[in-house]
């Protein structure tokens, strides 16, 4: 597809719309690019994918299995307030681990290590599961979790636990220190790391390692191409370009994450028997079951000295001035005010938070398991 003829402005007039390509890039972007001819010097190595087995000694027929039974947990940091929990249990393993847990299912419970007296989550899971996501509240923290199961009396058998791992911070980073550095295309990567290990120390980092030699006039590390000073025009070119464009950052569900797009509920089947499917062909009559359940966040943040009340109750405040509660939503009506007061009393805020669920089933819908200690969103239950 030819580019849209270049104007003699070198500015860019009328930006394409969101989603049309190619782009337009106005002239005056590309000024001061030029580069050295640069001799790039023929590496078969560089493209050697290494000896292939012969086609007939590959095995392609069989699935991956579901799991291998390793009974290994791995914990890792979604964004700053999710963590995603993928346990290596095979269908028995679950099986025979939900068999020795009072309630039938597993839990997973999530812990601090600053904190190790008591998790900061608990959560059932579905004994079919083999991952599970949860909410975490505080950001920039060190968490590890441990799969088991309860016993009566409140015992506990542990089946894994993960190692540490650690969300990423929700703020932006006070530093503004910047390194640009520039490797030679034209040089292989082993090359470049031999030299590297030349220069030394050893802590030195690899960019590092080859400004200094390319600073002491290696012959096999030309010299780099000098950084181009952007001018006032193409700045404003630049941003003319991107100016139509809107990016939306939005927390991902687990629709967004399988990608399935939920149909309305009168487009559901009902039928007790199960002999259809709603995602197309016939199936045999088997016993289908679904649960749902609902849970609310209530999180803000203040001056750390200040005073916080919600329905009327003070409420502790973070060393930064942040607070998090969590509530069980059955269905309902609730309101909450929310209060805050200055330190010195001469100053307040204040915000009506109002809530409600009604659930609609069409036909057999149960309620999923939550941590016993949540309850419903009122002032007793801060």
């Amino acid at each position: 597809m030819p580019l849209p003829p270049t104007r003699d402005s070198g500015v860019l007039e009328s930006a394409p719309a969101a989603g049309q390509f190619p782009f337009y890039v106005p002239p005056i972007l590309l000024e001061g690019d030029a580069a050295d001819a640069v001799i790039v010097r023929e590496d078969s190595h560089k493209f050697s994918l290494g000896s292939a087995a012969p086609a007939e000694e590959l095995d392609t027929e069989g699935e991956l299995p579901e799991a291998y039974g390793t009974q290994k947990l791995l914990l890792t940091a979604r964004d700053p307030n999710w963590l995603c929990a993928h346990w290596d249990l095979t269908q028995e393993q679950r099986r025979e681990h939900s068999k020795r847990a009072a309630d039938g299912h597993l839990t997973l419970r999530v812990h601090r290590p600053d904190r190790a007296e008591k998790p900061v989550a608990e959560i059932q899971v579905h004994p079919a599961a083999l991952h599970w996501f949860v909410h975490v509240e505080q950001a920039g923290t060190a968490y590890h979790a441990e799969l088991g199961c309860r016993t009566s009396g409140d015992g506990w058998i542990s089946i894994s636990t993960s190692d540490t791992t650690l969300t990423p911070p929700n703020w932006v980073s006070n530093s503004t220190d910047v390194e640009f550095a520039t490797l030679p295309s034209e040089t292989p990567m082993a090359q470049l790391l031999s030299l590297a290990n030349e220069a030394g120390p050893p802590n030195l980092s690899l960019t590092g390692a080859l400004e200094k030699l390319r600073r002491a006039g290696h012959p096999d590390l030309p010299a780099a191409h000098p950084a181009t000073t952007w001018t006032a025009d193409q700045a404003r070119a630049l941003a003319a370009v991107f100016a139509p464009m809107e990016v939306w950052t939005v927390p991902l569900s687990s629709l967004d994450l399988t990608g399935k797009t939920p149909r309305p509920l009168q487009e559901l089947p009902t039928s007790p028997g199960g002999n259809s499917s709603p995602f197309g062909g016939f199936q045999a009559a088997k016993s289908f079951w679904f649960n749902v359940n609902a849970e609310l966040i209530i999180y803000g943040a203040t001056e750390p000295n200040a005073t916080v009340t919600i329905g009327g109750r003070p409420i502790p405040l973070r060393p930064d001035g942040s607070f998090t509660y969590r509530f069980a939503l059955p269905d309902g009506q609730y309101e909450l005010p929310v209060v805050a007061v200055s330190s010195d009393q001469t100053d307040g805020r204040a915000a009506g938070l109002k809530f409600s669920r009604d659930t609609e089933q069409r036909g057999e819908v149960g309620a999923h398991p939550q941590a016993s200690e949540l309850k419903p969103p009122a002032p007793e239950n801060l």
